[in-house]
């Protein structure tokens, strides 16, 4: 049996009660304990494990969480099921409010969905991308599958077009985790004394990024801005944020945003007895690895 992934988006009021988020995911968690809530109005479930218990077929499963929600909390949602994390969110972006489509977990039903979608409904194509792709004739999703991987690499970068490649023929390894994600990482490095070498400061810098990378590699998320904090032994500070062009969970992309950022320290004087130090914070992106 194929994996069987249920993405819901759901029609909230204009003024949610606070506690709703929570009381639906116990609600889903009634259905299946694989439940990730991704926004206060989205959320993804595994039903691959749940199918056998309620022996129930993955839409008529569906119906059935759609009718619960309607009927415990008045909330229509749309849903999109599907074999992996990327079809299911795709299907149900595309679906209205009280319906529900549904991709069988087979790769004829997966490329007959993604083919004639355009290219920039796929994760990770930002603005920027999908004009790089329309300049090479690249529109629709599969106008990119019938191009080589290597191809798509030297256009994009071997990450960006690695990823493109995989996700073009219907590919996402992404598990549905019920662990929160964080919104943000952060990593700090305090001097032991007052330092005003510029070249220090770079080196800093890199190596909070390069640690900053590995772990956003680790847990499999990416970042889609960074801010740099400074603080000076008067107990100041000085805080600058650059949004990256596109997510990324690249050491060398980090470092650029940061040295990007504008801040700079090399004239601050000395204080008394006192310390200063960098703190670099990622801002996570909450799909993941959309590009998870």
């Amino acid at each position: 049996m194929g994996r069987h992934i249920l993405h819901l988006r759901f029609a909230l009021p204009a003024e949610p009660d606070a506690a709703l988020p929570e009381r639906l995911r116990r609600l889903l968690e009634g259905i299946t304990p694989r439940v990730q809530m991704l926004e206060p109005d989205m959320a993804v479930l595994d039903l691959t494990g749940a199918l056998p218990y309620w022996k129930r077929d993955a839409r008529a499963l569906t119906e059935v969480v759609q009718l619960r929600a309607l009927a415990h909390f008045g909330l229509p949602s749309s849903a999109g099921c599907a074999g992996n994390r990327m079809l299911a969110a795709m299907a149900c972006a595309l679906t209205p409010a009280g319906r529900r489509t549904v991709i069988d977990d087979s790769p004829e039903a997966s490329t007959a969905f993604l083919r004639p979608r355009p290219v920039r409904e796929l994760p990770g194509v930002g603005t920027k991308t999908a004009a790089t792709l329309a300049e090479y004739g690249l529109h629709t999703v599969g106008d990119v599958a019938d191009v080589p991987q290597s191809t798509l690499q030297r256009l994009l970068g071997a990450r960006v077009g690695r990823a493109l490649h995989e996700h073009a023929h219907g590919r996402d390894t992404t598990v549905v985790d019920p662990t929160p994600a964080p919104a943000s990482l952060s990593t700090e490095h305090r001097f032991a004394l007052d330092e005003l070498d510029p070249a220090a400061h770079r080196r800093v810098l890199l190596a909070l990024a390069d640690d900053l990378g590995a772990r956003l590699r680790a847990c499999g998320q990416i970042a889609t801005g960074v801010t740099c904090t400074i603080r000076y032994a008067d107990l100041s500070a000085t805080r600058r944020s650059r949004t990256l062009p596109e997510a990324t969970q690249h050491t060398v992309v980090l470092a650029r945003a940061a040295y990007a950022s504008g801040v700079r320290v090399g004239s601050v004087t000395r204080g008394r007895g006192g310390e200063s130090a960098f703190q670099q914070v990622g801002d996570l992106c909450s799909d993941g690895p959309s590009v998870g």
